[in-house]
């Protein structure tokens, strides 16, 4: 699986019934499940096969929170199938699916203090597909540790699971 990531956009807003001030993290780009798209094409490949997705995207550049200052986190998480692979009759079609996603706060892998974001995708497919993802995260500014790197296109996930 590869991620490529888009820039991380982080907003201070004012929320409508508290008038709280609350940090908005915007972490949006493509997973791509299988192979990825040609350049010039924009197709996939034709080889069909069947694929389990059970996924834990780590985004690369996620914040890191401190996990007592998460009570009131909100987090809101969309995903659509964009493209799925070629046929042997040059046409495209859908042949699975993916779950409903979910984002999940993780540990640091090297032990350093505070959460990151995760971004688990499950399902049953049988082609390469790319899934897009947004995920939006509204906290008091205080909850983040640590700003999360830019990050860079087509930056490659660190990932668990089988794709």
């Amino acid at each position: 699986m590869h991620l490529a990531a888009q820039p991380r956009l982080d907003t201070v807003v004012t929320e409508f019934s508290t008038d709280a001030r609350r940090l908005r993290s915007d972490y949006a780009g493509m997973a791509w499940i299988g192979d990825r798209p040609d350049a010039e094409s924009g197709q996939l490949g034709p080889d069909y096969r069947q694929r389990s997705v059970d996924s834990q995207l780590f985004l690369p550049d996620t914040h890191w929170y401190d996990v007592d200052g998460l009570d009131d986190v909100e987090v809101q998480v969309t995903a659509g199938l964009l493209q799925v692979a070629g046929t042997a009759l040059r046409t495209q079609g859908l042949v699975g699916a993916i779950a409903e996603p979910v984002v999940e706060f993780f540990e640091h892998p090297e032990g350093l203090p505070g959460v990151g974001l995760c971004l688990g995708l499950r399902g049953q497919i049988f082609s390469n597909l790319g899934v897009s993802y947004r995920v939006t995260v509204l906290c008091a500014p205080e909850a983040v540790l640590r700003r999360g790197e830019t990050a860079q296109p087509e930056e490659q996930a660190e990932e668990t699971g089988t794709a």
